[in-house]
């Protein structure tokens, strides 16, 4: 007996959706100009879910006066950790791939505008054997890594008194909308500047993704502005006033100190080196290393091109082993 099938259309909605974003990106790119004579910054924040889903702000913003920058960063974290402390429990085998767009616009003489918003996918990736044979080539400990057990891709918390949470599912979703206000004030080389970064709520997938609370961070900032300097350098510090926590509420701490400084060098005008370290305070009240205060350390090389773009590559790895994720692998681009 022959079965009648039926053919159906693809919808042309992503397709019309892909070319909607390409010309707007195509728009924005025109009247773009990425900024090189500022402070080597990533845009990149601890990607630790437990951090992640949170306000957290990313490195200041920047852009060419009167002008759009355009940030797009792809990134892949991976992480296999196990803690037992006490009654409390962690688990988190899995990779994280993020994707990220970030809209700057500088507009009058001192104040800059950005909005950041991305797309995360956790599942079992692709980096577990890479990673552990290049510590096996070199004699590094893998620690956890290959003694877990478990299907690749499982985060789970309990401390035994109510406060849980647990994905172990591949999972995608959009990651939090960060909304950048900042001024800046030119001071012979380097300039000052002060800002305020508000989160707020996209996704209801996991409150590892979005922790779903309304966070506001105020921050201050100092950066060299001098295009010709071999060693640009940037600096920051600031207070996250969080909002209420759907990730483990029990434990969060309401304030969260955090800082940050990048150190580059330039030795050719088309080309840099740069390191940045990231610190944060504890977002909860936790004996586990996980949930306490951290610290990431990347290391990057850019290429500026002479039309205006700017391509960095690198790695971030946990300054303060086991507080943060293993590793993290990222491409940017700076239009």
């Amino acid at each position: 007996m022959a079965v009648a099938s039926r053919r159906t259309t693809p919808s042309k909605r992503p397709a019309r959706a892909g070319r909607f974003a390409f010309g707007l990106l195509a728009v924005l790119a025109g009247s773009a100009a990425a900024d090189d004579g500022g402070a080597p910054w990533l845009l990149y924040r601890d990607a630790n879910p437990f951090v992640a889903a949170s306000g957290l702000p990313f490195a200041p913003p920047s852009a060419a006066p009167e002008r759009w920058r355009v940030d797009l960063v792809l990134a892949a974290s991976n992480t296999e950790l196990a803690f037992d402390r006490g009654r409390e429990h962690l688990r988190y085998d899995g990779e994280i791939h993020e994707a990220r767009l970030a809209l700057t616009r500088a507009f009058g003489e001192r104040w800059l505008a950005r909005a950041t918003l991305g797309g995360a996918r956790f599942g079992r990736g692709f980096l577990d054997g890479f990673i552990e044979d290049f510590h096996r080539a070199f004699g590094f400990d893998n620690g956890d890594r290959g003694h877990l057990g478990g299907n690749g891709h499982t985060i789970a918390y309990d401390d035994g008194h109510g406060d849980r949470v647990l994905l172990d599912r591949p999972l995608r979703a959009a990651t939090p909308l960060l909304l950048d206000l900042a001024a800046h004030t030119p001071a012979g080389g380097h300039e000052w500047m002060y800002g305020a970064t508000l989160k707020l709520p996209t996704s209801h997938a996991s409150p590892l993704v979005d922790d779903r609370a309304t966070d506001l961070s105020l921050w201050f900032a100092a950066q060299s502005t001098d295009e010709t300097t071999r060693w640009p350098w940037g600096a920051r510090v600031g207070l996250m006033q969080r909002g209420n926590t759907r990730l483990l509420p029990q434990r969060a701490h309401e304030r969260v100190p955090f800082a940050d400084a990048v150190l580059g060098w330039r030795p050719h005008p088309r080309w840099d080196v740069a390191a940045q370290l990231q610190w944060h305070g504890a977002l909860y009240a936790s004996d586990i290393p996980l949930l306490q205060s951290a610290a990431t350390l990347s290391l990057s090389s850019a290429w500026h091109a002479r039309q205006g773009w700017t391509l960095r590559a690198g790695l971030v790895e946990d300054a303060i082993p086991r507080h943060a994720q293993d590793v993290t692998f990222f491409l940017s681009l700076v239009l």
